[in-house]
């Protein structure tokens, strides 16, 4: 059987040239996507700074630290990080050397002013029992001396005579006044010293009351957050043993960049991302402080970023994401914006 091929023919496709003409329109469909996906990407890059204004955000709650004014050491948690307490449960047990020095210097303290106030005592009581003999001599040197002034002609009494009379009333006297003034003294300072025993008596009793024989109890309800202390570890003074969230009051604090159109304001509608995760909140308040948000994957090529703090507050039926953890915040600088990202999110359903 004989073929006859028409090579000449123009009805008759090239095999050579189709194969060229289908590469050609490949590569040139791929150049045009990346010039596109390009352009898209720096139009999208430069442009979306002037639909809204996003920053990050920490997922926090007020706070309450558990510490304590003496050196410690931790013999036993009885929480985990995470975990739910209640107002009062035990957190954890320690022991504290500083503090046994402590309640030692106060018990010493109580201890002088106890023997402090027994010789006192016993000088006001010897003082008031010796104040009748003084009074007793008193009256005798006055009398003394009233009647050494009856003689008519003092000069007919020796010299010796009149130097005793005089000396023994002087004398007199001034031991009347020594005793009562050490009488007097020793009350106003038993006085004071009953006032001082108190005090350290009740600096005693509060020391062991809030020391508690080394409990530690949680002073609210709430969540325990990150790193709390460990077993065997020694907590300074005022360090905190560990921090706990107080339950049900989670907020957010947005870290609002310096380079903004427009600034928020309490009230303003803003959307929280967190991953694949869009939530609706409002802005309850704008802190007047500039602070830095550190994240944990921080760069050392990048410098952190610096914003002022504004307190978000998530919608009552959004449940709230969890503690600590770092989400974008986007306000829209148009309201025609904000309802078509809030439209978006309802339609579908990232909330």
């Amino acid at each position: 059987m004989n073929i006859q091929l028409r090579r000449l023919d123009p009805n008759v496709p090239d095999p050579v040239e189709s194969r060229r003409s289908a590469t050609g329109r490949l590569v040139r469909l791929i150049y045009a996507v990346g010039v596109i996906g390009v352009l898209s990407f720096f139009l999208l890059r430069f442009s979306m700074p002037l639909v809204f204004l996003g920053g990050p955000g920490v997922v926090s709650a007020p706070r309450e630290i558990v510490s304590l004014p003496y050196i410690v050491q931790v013999q036993k948690m009885d929480v985990t990080p995470g975990a739910r307490v209640e107002a009062g449960a035990p957190i954890a047990l320690v022991r504290s050397p500083q503090f046994a020095e402590t309640l030692s210097n106060l018990t010493r303290a109580l201890a002088d002013v106890t023997s402090r106030e027994a010789e006192l005592r016993v000088k006001a009581r010897l003082s008031r029992d010796s104040l009748g003999s003084a009074r007793s001599r008193l009256r005798v040197a006055d009398e003394s001396l009233r009647r050494l002034e009856k003689i008519a002609n003092t000069e007919s009494a020796s010299l010796a005579y009149r130097t005793t009379v005089y000396r023994e009333r002087a004398e007199a006297v001034q031991n009347v006044v020594e005793l009562e003034a050490a009488a007097e003294e020793a009350s106003t300072q038993l006085l004071r010293l009953a006032q001082t025993r108190e005090q350290i008596q009740s600096q005693l009793e509060r020391a062991e009351r809030e020391f508690d024989g080394g409990r530690v109890l949680s002073p609210v309800t709430g969540i325990v957050a990150t790193d709390p202390a460990r077993a065997g570890e020694t907590v300074l003074a005022g360090s905190s043993i560990a921090e706990i969230f107080h339950d049900g009051e989670v907020y957010i604090d947005w870290y609002i960049p310096d380079f903004r159109l427009v600034d928020p304001q309490p009230g303003y509608r803003v959307v929280v991302g967190m991953g694949r995760t869009r939530v609706l909140g409002t802005i309850s308040e704008i802190l007047p402080i500039s602070d830095t948000f550190e994240s944990r994957r921080s760069s050392i090529l990048r410098e952190p970023q610096r914003g002022q703090v504004a307190r978000i507050r998530l919608d009552p039926e959004v449940s709230p994401p969890a503690l600590n953890s770092t989400v974008n915040v986007y306000m829209y600088y148009t309201n025609v914006a904000s309802r078509i990202a809030e439209a978006l999110i309802h339609i579908f359903e990232l909330g």
